[in-house]
C-alpha cells in the first residue's frame, strides 16, 4: 500500500451493551444484539483489512479505543464531539476519502472501491441504502454542507443528502441493506443457507 492510497474511515462504535444496535435490541434483546453487532464489525474489519483494497483503512471509533485493540493493522481514530454529521464531516476534513459503517452485511472492499473510482468523474459518492440512508459516502474535497440539517436514522437521510448536494456531481452505487431489526437481522442469517 502506497503511502498516498485513499484512506477510509470505517465508523464503529465500541461493542458495549446498550450502547450498539438499540432498535435491534428492541426486538431481540440486548446480548443478541450485541452478538450481531461484534459479528458485523468483525465482518466489516476482515472483508475492508489492510491489504483487501487499493485504500488505507482506519477504525474511527465511538468509545473506548482498548475494545478494539485486537484488530492490529489499522490506525485507530478517536471519532469527535458532536451528532454524527459533525463527526463524518470531521473525517473528511481530516483528509479520508470515504466513509463506511459497521451493520452492512454485503461491503466488500469492491464497493469501496467502485465508490473511490466513482471519484475520477463525481464530486459526491453514495451507497444508498434500501430503508433511505447510505452505507457509504465518499468525496473528492471536504463538503461539510451535505451533513448539516439532515434527519438522521430516518428514511429521509438520502434524500435530505442529494437535497444538500445540489450543485456536486453525485453517482450512486448499487443499493444495499443494512442490519436494523429482527426482519433484517434473519435475512443476513438466511444468507448463509
Amino acid at each position: 500500500m502506497t503511502a498516498d492510497a485513499p484512506r477510509l474511515a470505517i465508523f464503529a462504535r465500541a461493542p458495549v451493551s446498550g450502547r450498539v444496535k438499540t432498535r435491534l435490541a428492541g426486538s431481540v434483546g440486548e446480548e443478541a444484539a450485541l452478538a450481531a453487532y461484534r459479528e458485523l464489525l468483525a465482518l466489516t474489519l476482515h472483508r475492508l483489512a489492510p491489504g483487501t483494497g487499493r485504500f488505507a483503512p482506519e477504525i474511527w471509533i465511538d468509545g473506548e479505543r482498548s475494545a478494539l485493540a485486537s484488530w492490529r493493522g489499522f490506525r485507530m481514530v478517536e471519532q469527535p464531539y458532536g451528532d454524527l454529521g459533525e463527526r463524518m464531516a470531521a473525517a473528511f476534513e481530516d483528509g479520508v476519502s470515504a466513509l463506511v459503517g459497521t451493520d452492512i452485511p454485503l461491503m466488500t472492499a469492491d464497493y469501496v472501491e467502485q465508490a473511490l473510482d466513482a471519484l475520477a468523474h463525481s464530486d459526491l459518492v453514495l451507497g444508498p441504502t434500501e430503508d433511505g440512508g447510505y452505507c457509504l459516502v465518499a468525496m473528492n474535497s471536504p463538503q461539510k454542507g451535505i451533513f448539516e440539517g439532515i434527519p438522521w436514522s430516518s428514511p429521509q437521510v438520502l434524500t435530505a443528502t442529494l437535497a444538500a448536494a445540489k450543485g456536486l456531481s453525485v453517482e450512486l452505487l448499487e443499493p444495499l441493506w443494512d442490519v436494523d431489526d429482527a426482519t433484517d437481522l434473519a435475512r443476513w442469517r438466511g444468507l448463509d443457507q
